[in-house]
């Protein structure tokens, strides 16, 4: 239960999707009580997660903000799989973790946008241009099917249960 005096971690946002994701278009399979639990709503739940774009920042802002995300299946998780998380975010990263996670965020994307407008030097242009020669263009990375992306969902959830 949210109470007034919860704020959210600042470091990490709440994410947010171009797309509408299955938990704002049906909310109902993603209640969650730990006394009456429905296994088979949670799965549905789970696999609905895992073909979601943003389920990474979903599970980090879960796990970040403990008292808003009480409840509930977030990113595929229950309350009991992501205070297991927690504790284990807890002794790699210390008790300050939500904000290394954010700050780790912060410096990834300040090296994506400087990566954007920094222009290759005439040496790394050259390697480039050798190796594209030399091998061909880079190959696309593949997607992940549906139910490679569940598979893995559910290697994850098996790893955090």
């Amino acid at each position: 239960m949210r109470r007034l005096t919860d704020t959210p971690e600042p470091g990490i946002p709440f994410p947010c999707s171009p797309t509408p994701t299955a938990c704002r278009t049906t909310p109902q399979l993603f209640a969650y009580d730990v006394g009456n639990s429905d296994q088979a709503r949670a799965q549905q739940a789970r696999l609905a997660c895992a073909g979601c774009p943003i389920a990474t920042a979903c599970l980090k802002w879960a796990l970040a903000n403990p008292a808003l995300t009480s409840e509930g299946i977030w990113a595929g998780t229950i309350p009991r799989q992501r205070r297991a998380l927690r504790r284990r975010l807890i002794d790699r990263l210390g008790a300050d973790w939500p904000a290394v996670v954010a700050d780790q965020d912060q410096r990834l994307r300040e090296r994506r946008e400087a990566a954007r407008h920094t222009p290759l030097t005439v040496g790394q242009a050259r390697i480039v241009r050798m190796d594209r020669e030399l091998n061909g263009p880079m190959p696309r990375p593949r997607k992940l099917t549906p139910v490679q992306q569940r598979r893995n969902r559910a290697r994850l959830s098996a790893g955090a249960a």
